[in-house]
């Protein structure tokens, strides 16, 4: 999955006057769940695609972030540490009405982002997979940030299977009835049609049921397919946790290769 994503985008950075980036944001991805900083004869879980990039790259053994999801991804939208952006991993419905600009979870209004800033430059600038900066106001959406498309969720987390995040929303004239949201999210609104049914489940996978990783994947791909190679590309792929994918991955042999 990876190699094939940084690929197409190494073919087309070759014919940019920029470079081409393609950065991808996993959650709660442990320091042995990756081959490269496994012992010899450790199958557990297997990445040979992030192997290779790192083979063949640069490793950066010293890096760290923030502990939450928000803060972590709110750090990397604005280019701020999280103590400057965000260090509350709230929900989305979260606000202060008294504070119309920083009031809400996620990124103040007032912030500029790394979207808004590389589409200054010239860049064609996606959106895909985990948001979770920001939902209040237009303002605090992938479009809103400059990202000139997205397919995303909003929340912390949803379900792989069927997009819910969990919320139910009130409903009827009492508000006293809910119903489960489906939280994903297609440029300028609900993804309607990309979302599987809610009959789908890790238990139930007929071959109209998508995993929500290959959608977004699908995505990307599709992004970079569509591209113009004169102009410079940029995507994020916000992956989901890497620890909930483990357990929720359709058909999980006695090793997972998480790329």
């Amino acid at each position: 999955m990876v190699r094939a994503i940084l690929l197409c985008a190494a073919l087309s950075a070759a014919q940019a006057k920029l470079p081409n980036l393609v950065f991808n944001l996993i959650d709660d991805w442990g320091w042995a769940d990756v081959g490269f900083h496994k012992p010899d004869g450790t199958n557990e879980s297997v990445t040979p695609n992030m192997d290779a990039l790192v083979a063949a790259g640069i490793q950066l053994d010293n890096f760290y972030v923030h502990k939450y999801c928000s803060p972590s991804r709110s750090s990397y939208q604005s280019g701020r540490f999280p103590v400057h952006v965000n260090v509350m991993n709230l929900d989305m419905d979260v606000a202060n009405p008294a504070d119309p600009v920083s009031g809400f979870a996620g990124v103040p209004r007032n912030m500029t982002g790394i979207a808004e800033k590389l589409k200054s430059a010239g860049y064609a600038t996606h959106m895909v997979g985990k948001w979770d900066a920001g939902m209040a106001t237009p303002d605090h959406t992938p479009k809103g940030r400059g990202y000139d498309s997205s397919l995303i969720y909003f929340h912390h987390a949803n379900d792989y299977w069927t997009s819910i995040d969990g919320t139910a929303c009130p409903t009827g004239a009492s508000g006293k009835k809910t119903i489960a949201v489906t939280d994903l999210w297609a440029t300028d609104g609900p993804a309607k049609g990309l979302n599987n049914s809610w009959d789908c489940s890790q238990a139930n996978q007929p071959a109209s049921c998508k995993y929500e990783d290959e959608i977004f994947v699908e995505e990307v791909l599709a992004r970079i397919a569509a591209h113009d190679p004169t102009q410079p590309f940029f995507s994020v792929l916000g992956a989901p946790h890497c620890a909930r994918a483990l357990a929720g991955a359709p058909g999980l042999p006695g090793q997972v290769c998480l790329d």
